[in-house]
């Protein structure tokens, strides 16, 4: 069968995440916008992380146009509700709103949402890719939601890591700056590389705890489904 590129089906999602979709990708384009105006090294690096979260919150959109009949097609739209939440949240509040810099525990609630809505992400996939072969195992489902909230997260960490290294940033807090105002170096052996790896870590625990979190509801929820169906 020949490649087809298939129209947008905007009816397939509902009105109400379709409107929070619409509302994130104007948001993105603004920061964006605000960032390449006010110039300066760190803004035009956030204003390139805007388009380029800009450009996932279309994720959904690219699965059903260049889809072409395979398994990607079948992804809900809740998934990408779901990452566009994170992105909103993260970026304009977090990122613009200064809320990182200032409020030591969002970080961490970031990776834990994350890691919850990933894990959810990554059962439905389980089961979305292994349908042709029949029923996909709860347990099989549930292990691999896991991993995927914590390839995430090491993704994450590697973007963090990269954004540092060639673009001078201080995502993974490893020098002195605005960003490690709120830590109290001494707690670290004061030293910001091991408050650096301290973050690294802790980040990956929090996305763990999260894909747990996520991996035990979409096991009751599914089961749950299931029983209302017999």
């Amino acid at each position: 069968m020949a490649y087809q590129i298939k129209k947008d089906p905007i009816n397939k999602i509902p009105k109400g995440q379709l409107i929070f979709w619409i509302i994130v990708r104007i948001a993105m384009l603004g920061c964006a916008a605000y960032s390449f105006i006010k110039g300066g090294h760190e803004n035009v690096v956030m204003g390139w992380e805007s388009i380029f979260c800009f450009i996932f919150t279309h994720l959904w959109d690219m699965f059903q146009i260049f889809g072409n009949g395979s398994f990607i097609e079948e992804v809900p739209p809740l998934s990408q509700t779901m990452l566009n939440a994170i992105i909103f949240v993260g970026i304009v509040i977090g990122s613009y709103g200064n809320i990182f810099d200032n409020v030591l525990f969002f970080d961490k609630f970031m990776h834990i949402f994350s890691g919850f809505v990933c894990a959810v992400f990554g059962y439905d996939f389980a089961v979305i890719i292994q349908r042709k072969k029949g029923e996909c195992a709860a347990t099989l489902a549930a292990i691999f939601s896991l991993m995927f909230a914590l390839s995430i997260a090491v993704g994450w960490e590697f973007y963090e890591f990269l954004m540092d290294t060639l673009h001078g940033t201080n995502l993974q807090l490893a020098k002195e700056g605005a960003e490690t105002v709120i830590y109290d170096i001494t707690k670290y052996r004061g030293e910001y590389g091991y408050l650096g790896l301290f973050d690294s870590m802790t980040d990956m625990m929090m996305n763990s705890i999260g894909g747990l979190i996520g991996m035990t509801f979409m096991i009751i929820l599914r089961n749950k489904n299931k029983s209302k169906a017999k």
